[in-house]
């Protein structure tokens, strides 16, 4: 089978029809499953997929659990009974308003053997009204991206834009069930394997609303929460990502540090200045140098922004580059 829809839901009786439906919708030239991973919802969830299995029984495949697993299992075990060569992710919150979104990123694939991930961006839509719509895309909007700037950073904004070569992962590591949140190690578990793809299209509405996961959480929460996952990063992958880590962790305290001095938290402020400074993995005169930096950042916090702008755009810079070199090359040598 070329493609499966991982569907992942618990309690979501009111949105999961258009979840599905939207998966349904896709116009392709292969054969593709919809895996619908129920986890034991409380609510008639379980009936509206089990009345779609009836209608589409050829198409639609439910994976009923008999006890409530929670997304951090229940993600990962249904990801691993799909078939499909490739998989594309879809919450069960979320939706796909693109018909042509499957064939185009198995298209993308087949041609891009070196890529693992293709993904595309996605409207962010607030259901209380208290934002307008937003289209969430990746800084700098280029045709690739790497593993190091994916450990940065979670520039793909929800699992539902994404599609991944199958059987990379054939089986998750215990530290995954460990973490808050699946979709971001879940990139990075397959970008180890490949580099990540972009396309320029708007595919799939983003809920925002109160009972998502990450919606529940404040600012100052989820930051604290990327900062666990990032060490999570650092503990566990190959020695030759510690310093890139170091540094990523390094500067989101530092940002942790410098938000909460907006907010008047002192003391919280000097917590996370002085873990930053910690973080950072440096002794001798290089400690002495990121005090130094950090000291002035908090005491001219605009220094943070302008600085931290100038290292995305050389970072921007040099991949553009680096892809250039590597296009010319090939255009002189022949893949």
């Amino acid at each position: 089978m070329k493609a499966s829809v991982l569907i992942t839901t618990y309690n979501q009786e009111k949105v999961i029809g258009q979840a599905i439906e939207g998966a349904l919708a896709q116009v392709t030239s292969f054969d593709y499953e919809i895996v619908v991973a129920e986890d034991c919802s409380t609510d008639r969830t379980r009936s509206i997929i089990c009345e779609y299995r009836d209608r589409f029984p050829d198409r639609i495949r439910p994976l009923l659990r008999e006890k409530n697993l929670g997304l951090m299992r229940n993600f990962p075990r249904a990801f691993l009974e799909c078939r499909g060569d490739y998989v594309a992710c879809l919450d069960g919150d979320d939706y796909w308003t693109g018909s042509s979104k499957l064939q185009r990123q198995v298209d993308f694939l087949d041609a891009h053997p070196d890529y693992s991930i293709c993904f595309h961006n996605a409207l962010m839509v607030w259901e209380d009204g208290s934002r307008g719509p937003t289209v969430h895309s990746p800084p700098g909007r280029r045709p690739t991206y790497y593993l190091s700037e994916l450990l940065r950073h979670a520039f793909i904004a929800t699992a539902s834009v994404a599609m991944v070569r199958n059987h990379l992962v054939r089986e998750f590591p215990p530290w995954y069930e460990t973490l808050a949140v699946p979709d971001w190690p879940f990139f990075v578990l397959h970008a180890m394997h490949g580099k990540i793809g972009y396309l320029d299209e708007d595919w799939t509405v983003y809920r925002q609303h109160p009972a998502g996961m990450y919606c529940r959480l404040a600012n100052e929460k989820r930051m604290e929460q990327n900062i666990g996952i990032v060490r999570t990063f650092r503990d566990v992958l190959g020695p030759e990502y510690r310093p890139l880590l170091a540094d990523a962790i390094h500067a989101r305290c530092l940002s942790l540090a410098l938000y909460y001095r907006k907010q008047g938290n002192k003391s919280l402020a000097r917590k996370f200045a002085q873990m930053s400074i910690r973080e950072a993995g440096t002794d001798g005169l290089g400690s002495c140098r990121v005090a130094a930096k950090v000291f002035a950042y908090m005491h001219v916090p605009a220094l943070f922004g302008l600085v931290a702008r100038r290292r995305a755009a050389r970072r921007a810079s040099a991949a553009g580059s680096t892809a250039g070199t590597r296009a010319a090359s090939t255009r002189r040598h022949g893949p």
